[in-house]
């Protein structure tokens, strides 16, 4: 557990990575497929060094407008969870929770396992000022029921294509905007939940490189932000990195 801090119930804490996407990737994932039964719970803080596209992994690249990613210039890359594509660069925290088999907070219910998290990203927030919430079940179910709906199927089949352009449980918001994107990853081994605390919500950027046509683009540009927002919208002036990952630490040892 070189550099990590240790905490007294059993948490380890990696310092802040700055890096290329593809290497916090393949860092988690070995960290991950390391995790063994009775080891401390890890947090890996992360920034991409360059913006970029992080697609789940069901995610076909054809979704993506591959003129646009040429033109700025954007990696991709993949991640093994599931979900739609997520920009990752300055604009976005990235945490991820390596939690191993047997651990008290890996429930049998996928969908509460996510609750603790979006809970204590709640609490975080609110300790730096900022009031959220994290979205029910039920709430989460309806919204993502529009898109089964024939009226609004194509709108929100576009929205989709963005990760922060739906609504999963537990994730975090302010009325209906994601804050706090979640995530997670079961393996015999145990668990990775994974989060994204979003600094600026580039929706432009977004909008640009997942709009397959003109059209698409301006309904993207309009629409992306009333899905999300980041920390700079809503706190003036918005908490830094280092104070976000010591109220997380400090919210997540009470857990």
């Amino acid at each position: 557990m070189n550099n990590a801090q240790t905490y007294a119930n059993e948490w380890y804490s990696y310092p802040l990575s700055i890096a290329d996407q593809q290497e916090h990737i393949q860092r988690y994932e070995r960290l991950f497929d390391k995790i063994q039964p009775g080891d401390p719970a890890l947090l890996y803080w992360s920034l991409a060094q360059r913006h970029g596209l992080v697609l789940g992994i069901s995610q076909k690249p054809e979704s993506l407008n591959q003129r646009a990613l040429d033109e700025r210039d954007l990696p991709v890359y993949r991640r093994r969870a599931g979900g739609t594509a997520v920009l990752v660069g300055p604009g976005l925290l990235c945490l991820d929770v390596i939690l191993p088999a047997g651990h008290p907070l890996i429930t049998t219910d996928i969908v509460e396992s996510y609750r603790w998290f979006g809970e204590a990203w709640v609490e975080t927030l609110r300790v730096l000022g900022i009031e959220t919430r994290a979205i029910s079940a039920e709430e989460a179910h309806s919204e993502r029921a529009r898109l089964k709906q024939a009226e609004t199927h194509a709108y929100e089949a576009l929205m989709n294509r963005s990760c922060y352009g739906t609504l999963s449980p537990y994730e975090v918001v302010v009325g209906k905007r994601k804050v706090v994107g979640l995530c997670m990853v079961r393996r015999r081994q145990g668990s990775l939940l994974q989060a994204g605390v979003v600094l600026d919500w580039e929706s432009d950027l977004l909008a640009h490189v997942l709009g397959q046509t003109a059209q698409e683009q301006e309904l993207l540009r309009s629409g992306l932000p009333e899905r999300a927002i980041g920390l700079n919208r809503l706190s003036a002036p918005p908490p830094g990195i280092n104070a976000i990952i010591h109220a997380f630490e400090v919210v997540v040892v009470s857990v």
